[in-house]
């Protein structure tokens, strides 16, 4: 299940910690985390998954929706206009616990 569904609230922490509170199968809230730099990487000034340490040089980073947005630079230096990555595509809610899949 898409971490956003299950959520009672989220936000960006540090500019790349994911953290949330969600329901357990009990229903129960949650609190947990994920740091996305383990799981998003910069190619060329756009956002992928199976990459890494994206936030150590985005600008501006910040949540909009469930969508991760940010100002990401290219090869050669120059930034793209601002990039968004889904957060709902691959970040879920395993029992009360944020994992990527």
């Amino acid at each position: 299940m898409s971490f956003s569904a299950s959520a009672e609230s989220y936000h960006l922490h540090d500019g790349h910690i994911l953290k949330a509170v969600v329901r357990n199968r009990d229903g129960e809230p949650c609190e947990s985390e994920i740091d996305l730099d383990r799981f998003i990487g910069n190619q060329d000034g756009w956002f992928m998954w199976d990459g890494a340490d994206w936030s150590h040089s985005a600008q501006d980073a910040r949540l909009e929706g469930t969508t991760l947005t940010a100002e990401l630079p290219k090869r050669d230096g120059g930034y793209r206009e601002r990039q968004g990555i889904n957060l709902d595509d691959r970040i879920t809610n395993d029992n009360g616990v944020l994992v990527f899949n």
